[in-house]
């Protein structure tokens, strides 16, 4: 129910069409499309780019799209797809702050900051705003990886859990997975304070097994990135160092409410002061919650310090960082945090007074409301597809041909994942409606027997020397046969395949085949498969978890 209330201006108006919006759609409908055809895994989306192609799934991690391919088997259109997908990635981050909260808070805290968390002003601008489907997926397995890293201190055998997260955190968002790795390590190291430190060691290996599982989609991301535009990525918002909070393009004085990054972090920040003053005052002789309200607020100054433009030089020195594209995405983890105080300070004044109960109660209640009311403000400041009002829909018009005409070669996709030429610079943008085939020199005659995503099938008579073009950008997956021998492709001056030939008749055979690095990441994953069936042997065989505790 309080998912359906927060997402109701998406599930009864439609979508918006913001930011992301249009690559989710997109990728989605042609991700789904090459599964059907029988592509397990489709990491070259063959109809973006006006039919040119893009490498999407090589970098973009796919789980949310398998999540989609599988609702929309079910005979769901496009649209209520992706809404069930927002919808249920907001549910998840609720359900999964509860399963967090409630064995450290009880049963109602952790529900109160289950809906703080629901309604936090980042996630409304995730949903709203940049629209990134993966992002809010991100923020769902959260609290659950918190969860499952405090379980695995207790009792190891949680690990197969953790490791299993990690993997899925993996292969639902690359930069949210990134930060959330460095913060989550010393998170870890702070728990281990009291603990063994080869309990410590193997939940570190828990996590390093589940990033190992995911080596195919992994290692193909990092070692494959110099063949794309992935640098254009540092461009966005002006660059990193200027989108900090602090920074020329995310001032923080003077404040704009305007629903942005700053008016995000002030919001989420005089919430947390709030509890934290709720708890020195009120809870002073509760050692337990004022200890816990210290951490908690120490760890959310830290974030700040790292979102703010203060932390520059330490991004600096760590450039892969920086891959992020901008420091405030630890807006996600931040908002957890004033989730956790907020179910913190629940927890205290139900133990209260009725004389100090009530008043801090409505207190609570108001942080939630304004919490809600930013989302239902921003939820409304944009035009949707079945609500435009007096709008102009000029936004949308790329957004309902990716609804309802998503196969006929009118799609782009993102800058960054376009294939580079061979002196390193990106090709001229795609060009809408050119040829599958065409002879850019000589005379022949082509026909094309078949043209699936991952194979192209021609039959040629060249008449004299000739120079065929194929509408698909060259990337070293591509391989191309004449008469089932393999033959050299050149790369043409606009990043597309070309061949030339002599005169006579040809079979022409074009197909995409799996990279070196994505064999080597498929060894990967298997050598770490094992190595987790293994350490799940060894712990119900020879009781591991006693031994280590």
């Amino acid at each position: 129910m309080a998912t359906v209330i927060i997402n109701w201006r998406m599930i009864n108006d439609g979508l918006n069409g913001k930011i992301d919006m249009i690559w989710h759609i997109t990728w989605l409908q042609h991700f789904s499309a090459q599964v059907y055809e029988g592509i397990h895994y489709p990491r070259w989306l063959a109809g973006t780019n006006y039919g040119y192609g893009s490498p999407t799934f090589v970098f973009y991690p796919p789980l949310v799209y398998y999540l989609g391919t599988f609702l929309k088997s079910f005979g769901l259109n496009i649209e209520k797809t992706v809404i069930i997908l927002y919808s249920s990635a907001i549910f998840f981050c609720g359900l999964n702050f509860y399963i967090y909260g409630r064995s450290r808070w009880g049963i109602i805290p952790s529900l109160a900051g289950a809906f703080a968390y629901m309604t936090a002003p980042y996630l409304a601008f995730t949903t709203y705003w940049v629209s990134s489907l993966s992002s809010l997926f991100a923020f769902a397995w959260i609290p659950l990886c918190f969860w499952l890293t405090e379980k695995t201190i207790i009792q190891p055998r949680w690990g197969i859990g953790l490791t299993f997260l990690w993997a899925i955190l993996a292969l639902t968002h690359l930069p949210s997975l990134l930060l959330f790795l460095v913060f989550w390590l010393f998170y870890t190291l702070f728990l281990f304070f009291n603990s063994s430190w080869k309990v410590f060691l193997l939940t570190v290996l828990c996590a390093a097994i589940g990033l190992g599982i995911v080596s195919f989609y992994l290692l193909p991301a990092v070692l494959e990135k110099s063949l794309v535009n992935i640098e254009v990525m540092k461009e966005i918002g002006g660059g990193f160092q200027v989108s900090m909070l602090g920074a020329a393009n995310n001032p923080l004085i003077p404040l704009k409410l305007n629903s942005r990054p700053p008016h995000i972090f002030v919001h989420q920040s005089l919430a947390i002061v709030v509890l934290a003053l709720i708890t020195i005052v009120f809870f002073r002789r509760d050692i337990k919650a004022t200890r816990e309200t210290r951490w908690w607020f120490s760890f959310a100054l830290g974030l700040g310090f790292f979102m703010s433009y203060l932390s520059w030089p330490i991004w600096q020195v760590v450039p892969i960082l920086q891959s992020v594209q901008v420091s405030f995405r630890l807006l996600f983890i931040f908002s957890f945090v004033g989730a956790a105080l907020y179910s913190v300070v629940t927890k205290g004044i139900i133990n209260l007074q009725p004389k100090f109960k009530y008043p801090l109660l409505s207190i609570m209640i108001l942080i939630l409301t304004i919490n809600f009311s930013f989302d239902y403000k921003l939820s409304r400041r944009f035009p949707t597809l079945n609500n435009p009002g007096q709008a102009n829909l000029e936004h949308l018009t790329e957004v309902k041909t990716a609804l309802e005409e998503p196969y006929t070669d009118k799609l782009r996709d993102v800058a960054e994942y376009i294939p580079l030429l061979s002196n390193g610079k990106s090709p001229d943008a795609p060009i809408i409606g050119q040829p599958r085939v065409s002879v850019i020199q000589g005379t022949a005659t082509v026909e094309i027997q078949s043209w699936n995503s991952y194979q192209r099938l021609l039959k040629i008579d060249a008449e004299e020397s000739s120079t065929i073009r194929i509408r698909t950008y060259f990337y070293p997956a591509w391989h191309l046969y004449l008469n089932q021998v393999s033959y050299p492709i050149n790369v043409l001056s606009d990043g597309t395949i070309g061949f030339k030939l002599n005169p006579g008749s040809y079979v022409v055979k074009l197909n995409y085949q799996h990279t070196f690095a994505f064999i080597v990441g498929m060894i990967f994953s298997t050598i770490s498969i094992l190595l987790m069936i293994a350490l799940w042997v060894i712990e119900f065989k020879f009781n591991l978890s006693k031994k280590i505790i």
